[in-house]
């Protein structure tokens, strides 16, 4: 039975993290793509590792949905001191998700930093015009 109350444990939280609720015990193959989405991120936080990769963690999804994956992720690093290498187009989710950054053009580093230097070093209100300035675009 005790194997039995970890597996409930289990779902109920994997339940709360993927925002899916009763919809968590159906087939994966009738969910939608930010249903799954979300299921990919959860399963990557549920084990609670020193390091999970995320590519494009809200991809897809709708404003309410990447909100909700967006606040699970910034939980678990600080509830559970996981380590996120977050990969994303983004910089918008980016500069709210992460405190440190590294900016890639055409697949070589161009700066890295934490946000908030980055856009002080820059005079930038965000990280899009940091990056427009460093690869020339503004």
């Amino acid at each position: 039975t005790g194997n039995r109350e970890e597996t409930d444990r289990m779902v109920t939280e994997a339940a709360e993290v993927s925002g899916l609720g009763d919809r968590l015990r159906d087939r994966a193959k009738t969910y939608s793509k930010g249903m799954k989405r979300r299921l990919l991120v959860a399963r990557a936080l549920m084990s609670k590792p020193k390091l999970s990769v995320l590519d494009e963690p809200a991809s897809g999804l709708d404003v309410m949905h990447a909100c909700h994956v967006r606040e699970t992720i910034k939980r678990f690093v600080k509830e559970h001191g996981v380590t996120v290498l977050l990969s994303s187009h983004n910089m918008l989710e980016v500069e709210h998700l992460c405190d440190r950054v590294a900016l890639l053009n055409k697949g070589k580093l161009v700066i890295e930093g934490r946000p908030q230097d980055l856009k002080q070093q820059f005079s930038s209100s965000n990280l899009e015009e940091v990056f427009a300035k460093v690869v020339g675009f503004a």
